[in-house]
Order: C-alpha cells, then sequence, then structure tokens
C-alpha cells in the first residue's frame, strides 16, 4: 500500500474519532451539568376535588411502581428534581417551591389512562 493511502486513512480515522468524542461530551455536558431537558412526574390525585388520570391498578404488573391508580402529572426541569422530596414532587410543585407545569389530562387507551370527570359543587348550584 502507498504511504500516500495509508495518512489518508489515519486522517479520516481521526476526524471520526474526535468526531464521537465531542458528541459524547457535549451530551454529558448538556444533561450532566446543564440538565437541560425535562421530567414529566405523577403525583397523587384525589377525583372528587380535581380532575385525575386514573388508571386500573388492580393487576399490579400493570401498574408503575409508585402505585397510583388516581393521579396527575406535572413537568419539570431536569435541574430542579433534586429540590423534590424523596423523588415525591408533589409538595414542592403546588406550594410553588419549583417551577412546575400541571399537563393537562390527556387519555391513553394504550397505557389504560383515562380521565375522570370531575365538576364543582358551586356549577351544580347555577344550573338550578
Amino acid at each position: 500500500m502507498p504511504e500516500g493511502d495509508q495518512k489518508g486513512h489515519n486522517f479520516f480515522l481521526d476526524i471520526l474519532v474526535l468526531g464521537c468524542f465531542v458528541a459524547i461530551i457535549t451530551s454529558f455536558y448538556f444533561f450532566y451539568f446543564q440538565k437541560d431537558y425535562d421530567f414529566i412526574v405523577e403525583v397523587a390525585c384525589d377525583p372528587t376535588e380535581e380532575t385525575c388520570l386514573q388508571r386500573d391498578c388492580s393487576n399490579p404488573d400493570d401498574c408503575p411502581p409508585n402505585g397510583l391508580s388516581d393521579f396527575k402529572r406535572y413537568g419539570l426541569n431536569a435541574g430542579d428534581f433534586a429540590k423534590c422530596e424523596n423523588e415525591d414532587c408533589e409538595n414542592a410543585c403546588e406550594t410553588g417551591a419549583i417551577k412546575c407545569e400541571l399537563l393537562e389530562c390527556e387519555e391513553d387507551e394504550i397505557m389504560g389512562e383515562a380521565c375522570s370527570s370531575f365538576e364543582s359543587p358551586a356549577s351544580d348550584k347555577e344550573q338550578i
């Protein structure tokens, strides 16, 4: 093999390795230091007081580890997740200790989730 071809091959391999290294370092920076992504957390919900998502947890294999059959979801920045006590963000989100966004109730038939239909007592009095 001529000497010029060998140098070209090494140059291509060097560029490839450098590109992979830059991609890994960049990803590490954004995910570990900046935490520039969001988490979605589920917290307990009382369907007699508010609209909740509901799932059937009668079979434990169909239910996530949190075991919540009535719940609501919040979206929050990954950097704020460390402020949640024991990975439960309900108190932190509802008191405003961290910035959370309450996610709308969306039914998901594949996951077996449905929205409860909560109506406040005030709306019943208005109809009478």
